[in-house]
């Protein structure tokens, strides 16, 4: 019955991909604008990446056009239907661009076939990955299957990929199944947002005035931020989490993936308005597991723990790139209270986190937003020299026929 379910999805995906390409052919005959498509399905918001991107751009050259186009694609029928128009939406504006940036898998940029001089540009959601993905997690309890993947030519069609140092340019060769020299060593937008005190200062007012507990000088701040696990309840170990707390001491937020809906967190919630790397400028203390999240945490310099209280079953069900216990050993930790006992004890080793810091995000993780957007421009810029020299042999060879 399932071999007979796959054979029919297969055959249907099939059949979608033929007609949205024969679509995307007569699309492809508008012209090619000055313009950069920004796609995610992270969120139905632009991202602090794509918003810093997208500034970036507008601030160097007005003449860039900029489309930034993001929805989650969710399982109902009727979210289906409008998926699909959203897709042709993303197909005309992917067509008459010059460059395209994704943070994610994108459908239509993966399964059709594209002009030629699109410039297809990765990014990636995360600073990193602690945790397999893509090619590497592929037939895992919480990876895709191959057929799927092969159907659904996942990671397909990039020129480049984006990865932070060479350490994590090595991961993403394996995830997205691409060769190192289509790897550009450099690190998110968001990274300035996080480490410059200016970007984002007012929503940081925003917050202290909403939240002004959080002002207390004499109780520290610890955040919470787990990664997302697939078919498993993580109530328990959250539970552990805050009765290991002392909240005579210290302040909690616990900030969960968007997709998991946990009762117990309310009390140690924030408004989702704050964004992680809100919580990140806030914390004294982070505590997170195989989130991405930790390699953005390194670069502020607070102590920052792994709480890995199921690392053996999630070797298992998706695997891991990192080994915390090897390289964090001192700050990771099965039971969460030996974490709260070293947070208590004032007790931490920066030397084994800078270490993980310069390994994973090198040492120039500076200004990454101009330099992405320089090397978009030289895509743009490209164009507009061939374009220069085309017309200046045109103008030549009018000049020699008036002769």
């Amino acid at each position: 019955m399932k071999k007979m379910r796959t054979k029919i999805l297969r055959i249907i995906i099939c059949i979608c991909k033929c007609l949205l390409n024969i679509i995307y052919f007569f699309v492809k005959l508008c012209p090619t604008n000055n313009k950069v498509i920004m796609l995610s399905r992270q969120s139905n918001k632009p991202s602090i990446d794509f918003l810093l991107l997208q500034n970036e751009i507008s601030e160097r050259k007005s003449d860039v056009e900029v489309k930034v186009l993001c929805k989650v694609l969710k399982k109902g029928i009727k979210d289906r239907i409008n998926y699909c128009f959203y897709i042709l939406k993303c197909m005309y504006h992917i067509s008459t661009s010059k460059v395209c940036i994704l943070d994610g898998y994108s459908i239509p940029i993966s399964i059709l076939k594209h002009k030629k001089n699109l410039e297809v540009i990765q990014i990636w959601h995360a600073s990193g990955a602690i945790k397999k993905f893509g090619y590497q997690s592929l037939n895992k309890k919480e990876g895709r299957g191959t057929e799927i993947a092969k159907i659904m030519n996942m990671h397909k069609n990039y020129k480049y990929v984006m990865a932070p140092s060479n350490i994590t340019a090595s991961f993403y060769e394996e995830a997205f199944g691409i060769d190192k020299d289509k790897i550009f060593i450099n690190g998110l937008p968001r990274l300035d947002y996080i480490l410059d005190s200016d970007l984002g200062n007012d929503k940081l007012k925003e917050f202290y005035n909403q939240y002004p507990k959080y002002k207390n000088k004499n109780k520290k701040t610890i955040l919470y931020v787990p990664t997302f696990r697939k078919n498993t309840d993580s109530t328990e170990n959250i539970k552990k989490l805050i009765n290991a707390v002392n909240k005579s001491k210290y302040n909690l937020i616990i900030k969960l993936h968007p997709l998991d809906k946990s009762e117990e967190t309310k009390k140690y919630t924030v408004s989702k308005k704050y964004s992680t790397y809100d919580l990140l400028k806030i914390a004294d203390y982070i505590i997170t597991d195989y989130s991405a999240v930790a390699f953005e945490a390194s670069l502020l310099n607070k102590p920052l723990y792994f709480y890995v209280y199921d690392i053996d079953d999630y070797k298992k069900v998706r695997g891991l790139n990192v080994d915390l216990f090897k390289e964090m050993n001192n700050s990771t930790s099965r039971n969460i209270k030996e974490i709260t006992k070293s947070i208590e004890n004032n007790k931490y080793d920066y030397d084994e986190l800078d270490n993980f810091r310069d390994k994973y995000m090198g040492k120039d993780y500076r200004n990454n937003t101009s330099k992405l957007v320089d090397f978009i421009f030289k895509f743009l810029d490209k164009d507009v020299k061939n374009e220069k020299i085309k017309n200046s042999a045109n103008e030549h060879s009018q000049k020699e026929f008036n002769i």
